[in-house]
């Protein structure tokens, strides 16, 4: 029942959106404005799914005043561990703001995710096509660069057992590219909502983001770089345990 109350939700969602919005958003003149108005519309869908399983969700900064200091001019990319199909309308509907974030290519075919998804400048990327896969980053690092924040899931899948699995350097390639700020996100509960192992739905869940402190790409040097996603990693790692 939770998972079809969340479909019909997400259905009717973006059917709104098509009706009501897409309109608008296209003639809205200045394309920064135009693409932070479509990722903040994702940000109803978020809240709506997470309200839709009844879950209590709660924000956690370790550093509430270095994370409001940041600017949205700035390069930032968000890099968190991945529990569940769940993280990415999570972060949208949470988080103090709307990311970007790298699309696997499979929802290129999806219903709606097609148009909207590269409307909010994320991104499709092809990880069983390696040239693919690099064109895709290279574009990411320009729209961050640009200052369109992007969310990355290192992991490169969700986990199978709510456990933190291994952060692969290719995730942090975008990062460093860009030589972004990276907020380090730890993401809890949403494993006991739904994981990769059945698409059944549960209801009444404890959810946690816990915004961790930055990790600025600027302040290490070539050979830092090279241990920078063990860094990140033991942040959110941290924050997990605690």
């Amino acid at each position: 029942m939770t998972l079809f109350r969340v479909t019909l939700f997400g259905f009717l969602y973006f059917l709104k959106l098509n009706i009501f919005k897409l309109s608008k958003m296209k003639k809205i003149e200045i394309e920064k404005d135009r693409i932070f108005y479509a990722r903040n519309l994702f940000r109803g869908f978020g809240k709506g799914i997470m309200e839709r399983t009844n879950s209590m969700v709660e924000v956690i900064y370790e550093d509430e005043d270095e994370f409001k200091s940041l600017s949205m001019d700035e390069p930032l990319v968000l890099i968190s561990n991945h529990q569940s199909n769940i993280d990415i309308p999570l972060i949208q509907g949470y988080f103090p703001f709307v990311p970007g974030f790298m699309a696997k290519k499979e929802m290129e075919t999806w219903l709606f995710f097609k148009t909207w998804i590269p409307l909010t400048n994320s991104i499709f990327i092809d990880r069983k096509n390696s040239r693919e896969g690099i064109k895709a980053i290279r574009k990411s690092v320009k729209l961050i660069k640009e200052g369109y924040p992007m969310l990355v899931f290192p992991e490169g899948t969700r986990s199978d057992n709510g456990e933190i699995g291994e952060f692969k350097n290719g995730g942090f390639k975008v990062a460093i590219d860009s030589k972004a700020k990276i907020i380090p996100i730890t993401l809890k509960g949403t494993f006991d909502i739904q994981n990769k192992n059945s698409i059944k739905m549960f209801k009444n869940k404890s959810v946690k983001i816990i915004i961790g402190k930055i990790v600025n790409t600027k302040d290490y040097d070539k050979e830092g770089l090279k241990n920078i996603h063990n860094v990140v990693k033991k942040i959110i790692v941290n924050n997990y345990n605690k």
